[in-house]
This record gives structure tokens, C-alpha cells and sequence, in this order.
């Protein structure tokens, strides 16, 4: 395991034992104690790059799943007055999926869609007049729903903005 000491300014290797042992790690070269959790600074501003850009790439995967449903919505919705029938079941297809195994795995943030989905395929039949009809209300209902969680979330930051939490 590589330390640095910071008199020599220098990583030496020693091994994991040495590093946990109760014996201090003394520098090869100086003789001066090293401590045990010493890091050299170069690597540390690597390290703080990596360690940044996995975060970048986790907010991004996150952000993804957060509109995921509202995007679909938004496609199939487009799809349907547009024409574009594959657009729009393509989009209930995989919004569908991807709540079914929410569902299944237990991480929806959604439980009254498995009620509110069906409803909305029946009410989109009737009022559409037709099987396209079904599709757009799924999507409606994810659209609506989407909608109202993120006026509802920008109402909870915004009072907590001013309460100054």
C-alpha cells in the first residue's frame, strides 16, 4: 500500500500489514514517522476528479429516471396527434414495462397508477373513440401525474426556501 511522506515527498510501498500493525511506518529514505492514512496530494486531486465525474454520470442516470415517464408521455402524446402510431405504443410499451417492474421490485413512487393506468385506458377508449385512445389515456395519466409531483415538489422547495431550512 502506497504512503507519503511528506518530508521526502515521496510514496513508498509497504504492505497491508505494516499499515494496520501498531508499529509506525517509518520513511526508508528520512527515517521520519509516516502516518498510516497518508495520501499523496497529486493523487488525491485525481482521485477528487474520479470521484466527480462518477457523480456527474450518477446525476445524469438519476435525472433520467426522474422524467423518464413525463418524456414518454410527452412522446406518445405526440405520437397520437401526430399520427405516428409505433411512437405511440412504442412509449406505452416501454413506459408500461418499466412500471410493471417498479411495481414488482417495489421502488414506484406511483402505487395509485395501477388503479389510475387502467382507468385512464378505459377513459381514453370512450372519449378518443378508439384503441389509439387507450394509449393516450396511459400516457395522460403518467403526463398528469408527473406534472402535479413536480409542481408539488417545486411548492416544498419553495417553502422551505423561505422558512430557511
Amino acid at each position: 500500500m502506497l504512503r507519503y511522506c511528506t518530508y521526502c515527498q515521496k510514496d513508498y510501498d509497504f504492505t497491508p500489514r505494516e499499515v494496520s500493525g501498531r508499529e509506525p511506518l517509518i520513511c526508508p529514505q528520512c527515517g521520519k514517522e509516516i502516518p498510516k492514512n497518508s495520501r499523496n496530494p497529486k493523487q488525491g486531486t485525481e482521485a477528487e476528479k474520479s470521484e466527480e465525474s462518477i457523480g456527474k454520470a450518477a446525476s445524469v442516470v438519476f435525472h433520467l429516471a426522474y422524467i423518464f415517464f413525463i418524456a414518454m408521455g410527452i412522446l406518445g402524446i405526440a405520437g397520437y396527434y401526430l399520427g405516428i402510431q409505433g411512437l405511440l405504443w412504442g412509449t406505452v410499451a416501454a413506459s408500461v414495462v418499466v412500471y410493471f417492474i417498479q411495481c414488482l421490485t417495489h421502488t414506484t413512487s406511483f402505487p395509485l397508477g395501477v388503479v389510475l393506468l387502467p382507468l385512464g385506458a378505459i377513459a381514453g377508449f370512450f372519449i378518443f373513440k378508439g384503441v389509439h385512445g387507450i394509449g393516450l389515456g396511459i400516457h395522460i395519466v403518467f403526463a398528469i401525474r408527473h406534472l402535479i409531483r413536480d409542481v408539488f415538489y417545486r411548492f416544498i422547495f419553495w417553502i422551505l426556501s423561505k422558512v430557511g431550512a
